[in-house]
């Protein structure tokens, strides 16, 4: 309710001045401009409405229905300032804002502070209304950014001729997060030499590094290799703030270190376009600081496992600095003919668009894989496999198989999901 009164406190705002409201457009929207200009309010939204049916192997996920998101997003302009405001209904409390932010020109560029997501990987910047597959890949917050997807911070973007640049100073906190003193910085620059109305060519490159402080939780890489609502594994972690740890050396359950941890991440891009067909890749390489000290049992807890290298009866199991690996390789057909987009202000690309009355067809795959090379054999891998039918440009079903592969734990869960996705 104070969620759903925000918003009205804000539209009442907006609107109820004379200047404000003079002239408003319905065309493919809500939108509300004043006679002279200088505001503006435009409302939008999203209803990702999702099924999973898990065919189980060791894990025991439970066959559910999901609102995977319901946002609500007003944006518009205050003179020469933006703004944007977003909702996400599907999540409790502040941690469902999205991008809450207020941003204007600065210098060549664009300058956001607030709520927003980092400057990295191409997979988490590219909107959930446009993914080829219904969850992100493992080199963004579905893997190696693990619940890092949005922070809050500051940010300047540049687009020109064929390149963006972007570059992110962030505390390690989203609006759902305790308050911490983590911090971090992000930087994203790409290219495309190629782009026109049959063709894109797209590289990129990225780098991320990440700092714990007082109160910053642990900064992990972990996976839903069975797809979402599926059994997760934990890849990799570096510990936050000292006020995680728990117990004392040589009790059952004990999690002690050193605090601070540093994440250092290089990501790089690659993706094309030829008339209906589409590709997309990803590399990302993380180095996760550790000294830190876990007991036998907190291990299991963590990782799913027991330990299979010695751990001290009285130190526990030693966990130093670890190297993780992920990649992907995606690739598309629109069936139908229809030529996805590139959006060259943020280096992405954005889903195929029929023309009403037509519909459209479109068909997926995609391979990825994540490790910690410091662990025998803790890896996790999918395959999954797609059809997406456009009713429209605004309304779409998704399917997918994804067949889920643990080599930590051996367990091969598979998933088959269906989404019913409108926007407006």
């Amino acid at each position: 309710m104070k969620c759903w009164g925000a918003y009205c406190a804000i539209s009442i705002l907006l609107f109820s001045f004379p200047a404000i409201a003079d002239e408003a457009e319905t065309k493919g929207g809500l939108k509300i401009v004043s006679d002279d200009g200088d505001f503006s309010a435009q409302l939008g939204g999203r209803i990702h409405f999702d099924t999973y049916i898990f065919d189980k192997d060791l894990e025991d996920p439970v066959n559910t229905t999901d609102f995977r998101r319901v946002r609500l997003t007003m944006r518009g302009k205050i003179w020469e300032w933006e703004y944007k405001l977003q909702r996400d209904f599907a999540t409790s409390g502040t941690a469902g804002l999205r991008d809450v932010y207020l941003s204007t020109k600065f210098y060549t560029g664009k300058l956001t502070i607030g709520n927003f997501k980092p400057s990295r990987s191409m997979s988490q910047l590219t909107s959930s209304n446009d993914l080829v597959l219904m969850e992100r890949a493992f080199t963004s917050s579905a893997g190696i950014y693990d619940g890092r997807g949005y922070l809050q911070g500051i940010k300047w973007d540049k687009q020109w001729c064929c390149h963006t640049f972007g570059f992110t100073l962030f505390n390690l906190r989203n609006p759902g997060d305790p308050r911490n003193s983590g911090f971090g910085a992000a930087t994203r620059l790409t290219w495309a030499p190629i782009s026109d109305s049959i063709s894109t060519v797209h590289l990129g490159v990225s780098r991320s590094y990440e700092k714990a402080n007082q109160d910053t939780p642990d900064i992990i890489a972990e996976v839903a290799y069975a797809g979402r609502r599926g059994p997760e594994q934990l890849i990799a972690i570096s510990p936050g703030g000292s006020v995680n740890f728990f117990g004392d050396f040589g009790d059952d359950e004990f999690f002690l270190g050193d605090g601070g941890g540093r994440v250092n991440i290089t990501g790089f891009e690659l993706a094309a376009t030829y008339g209906p067909l589409f590709g997309q890749a990803e590399y990302a390489y993380g180095h996760f600081s550790g000294k830190i000290y876990l007991s036998e049992l907190v291990y299991e807890e963590f990782f799913g496992l027991p330990p299979n290298f010695f751990c001290d009866p009285i130190t526990g199991c030693y966990i130093g600095g670890q190297d993780v690996h992920s990649w992907y390789i995606l690739g598309s057909w629109a069936i139908t003919g229809q030529h996805k987009p590139y959006d060259d202000k943020k280096g992405v690309f954005k889903s195929i668009k029929p023309s009403p009355p037509e519909d459209a067809w479109e068909v997926a795959a995609r391979y990825q894989t994540i490790e910690n090379r410091n662990f025998h054999q803790l890896r996790a891998s999918n395959l999954t496999l797609g059809v997406n039918y456009y009713f429209n440009p605004k309304v779409r079903v998704m399917m997918n198989i994804t067949l889920g592969d643990n080599d930590f734990t051996g367990d091969k869960t598979n998933q088959f999901a269906i989404r019913l996705q409108g926007v407006w």
